[in-house]
């Protein structure tokens, strides 16, 4: 439509005027346009004719060829990785553990639910929603005598999650070795036959 504006003999002040020729717009330069009257076969594709592609135009053509690209990139993005995970029915224990809480070297009270693979703690056994989950798949639990005795706090277990360390203590010994077979029943297993084997070398002493 601009070209047609341009030679239209009735409107010569407008070519003048407002269809100056351009750097970024090589198709309004007179001696293109000339050239294309010359070559009219050509006007009818635009592929094989190079002065028939304006920057103007080319710009609306480029354009779809990137939106794909760019719609592509954050739908790759968005697509999730799913996985399947069981949450078992069997509830393996259920009861009160403490916490200690980071940066205030206190310890909370929490009641505690585990249903592998995951671990649910509430406020109390009467609280109806998990302030918290352990997914214990992507967790591993640690029990050291040594961090006992240099924490000085009996019946401790840790939790270490992607992101954090958590330290757990049991009311008695049983008690947290209960919850260790609950967490984790190899490492409980383990556990007790080192501590067994220990005993039976105490009393042969």
């Amino acid at each position: 439509m601009s070209v047609t504006l341009m030679r239209d003999p009735s409107m010569p002040a407008l070519g003048v005027t407002t269809l100056t020729p351009s750097s970024t717009c090589p198709s309004l330069v007179e001696g293109c346009y000339n050239a294309m009257e010359v070559r009219p076969p050509q006007v009818s594709s635009r592929a094989e004719s190079p002065d028939l592609e304006p920057v103007v135009e080319g710009e609306h053509k480029k354009s779809p060829a990137r939106r794909p690209e760019e719609e592509k990139e954050p739908q790759r993005l968005l697509v999730p990785d799913i996985q399947e995970i069981r949450v078992s029915p069997i509830v393996s224990k259920k009861g009160y553990l403490h916490f200690l809480e980071p940066h205030t070297n206190g310890w909370v009270k929490r009641f505690v639910v585990v249903r592998r693979p995951y671990v649910y703690i509430y406020n109390s056994d009467k609280d109806a929603v998990e302030r918290a989950i352990l997914n214990l798949s992507k967790a591993q639990v640690e029990y050291s005598e040594d961090q006992q005795a240099m924490l000085k706090t009996p019946n401790t277990f840790a939790v270490c999650t992607e992101h954090r360390g958590i330290l757990l203590q049991a009311g008695s010994d049983k008690d947290m070795h209960d919850w260790l077979y609950a967490f984790n029943p190899l490492l409980a297993g383990s556990i007790r036959s080192k501590l067994s084997r220990r005993r039976a070398a105490q009393m042969r002493i």
